[in-house]
């Protein structure tokens, strides 16, 4: 989809310096509480602006399902593009934040084709990382390279909100000698690395993951990642094992569509993993 790959390019330029010119002057930035707790900026509104105008120059009549509408978007065609203009909102407004990035995941027939992630400040000394994925998964331009295969997951994204209790298959998990990242930052970018190795381009080849777990999770928060990993060869499920593909017309058309549980990352520590959840809730 050579279109879909202008797209992304131009989605570079643009959002570049927009996300720069915000990140210089964090002290004036707006930034309010939603009701679920998390974070709005008026970085986020702008950005998911300029993504949707973007597109819809490239693809005019597209319809959307974006994270910070406050009432449904116009558009009726063929393709349905998830935008989630900053995942990671909370990093993004620390000056010390990296973990954030801009999201594009395009739709057919509810399964994900083609992916854009933007992370200006994940790489070396803070340089973009992008990943463009049309035909293709690319990582600042060349091939994505996949990460090895594991029996049981080394090290597991398994967040979960600040002040919730540890659950049962953490401990099950640290038996298998698992390393658990709990602390929530951006789900995107956690799923991106259960399926291609970052390691050559960031400073925290440590992030890696074989599996990436999140219950309740967001239609934005999780259709790049689950489109990006059935790219790379690994599996997205849900708590029970099945594909969550393809997302239905009524799913979508939801206020905030979301996944129950989300399981992602290497096929066999995604089936480890679900044998374990059935096992914990059947006792």
């Amino acid at each position: 989809m050579s279109d879909v790959g202008s797209l992304w390019k131009a989605l570079d330029e643009l959002l570049l310096p927009l996300l720069h010119r915000y990140r210089r002057n964090l002290a004036a930035l707006q930034v309010d509480t939603k009701a679920d707790n998390t974070l709005l900026s008026e970085a986020d509104l702008a950005t998911q602006t300029a993504i949707i105008e973007a597109i819809r120059r490239h693809f005019p009549g597209s319809r959307f399902v974006a994270e910070e509408d406050a009432e449904e978007l116009p558009g009726s065609g063929e393709l349905t593009w998830i935008v989630d203009p900053i995942d990671g909102t909370s990093e993004f407004v620390a000056p010390n934040g990296r973990e954030f990035c801009s999201v594009v995941c395009l739709l057919q027939d509810g399964v994900p084709t083609a992916a854009y992630v933007l992370a200006p400040e994940l790489g070396f000394d803070r340089t973009p990382i992008t990943i463009h994925w049309s035909g293709a998964v690319l990582v600042n331009g060349q091939s994505a390279e996949p990460l090895s295969r594991s029996a049981t997951p080394r090290r597991a994204s398994v967040t979960r909100s600040k002040d919730s209790a540890a659950r049962k298959f953490e401990i099950d998990l640290a038996d298998v000698g698992c390393v658990m990242k709990t602390r929530t930052t951006s789900q995107t970018l956690d799923m991106v690395r259960t399926c291609i190795d970052l390691s050559a381009s960031t400073q925290a080849p440590e992030h890696q993951f074989d599996l990436f777990y999140r219950p309740n999770q967001k239609v934005w928060d999780g259709a790049a990642g689950i489109g990006l990993a059935m790219a790379m060869g690994r599996t997205a499920t849900d708590g029970r094992g099945i594909s969550p593909l393809p997302l239905g017309v009524q799913f979508l058309n939801q206020r905030e569509p979301t996944f129950p549980e989300t399981i992602a990352g290497d096929p066999d520590c995604v089936r480890w993993f679900v044998d374990l959840l059935a096992e914990s809730r059947s006792g």
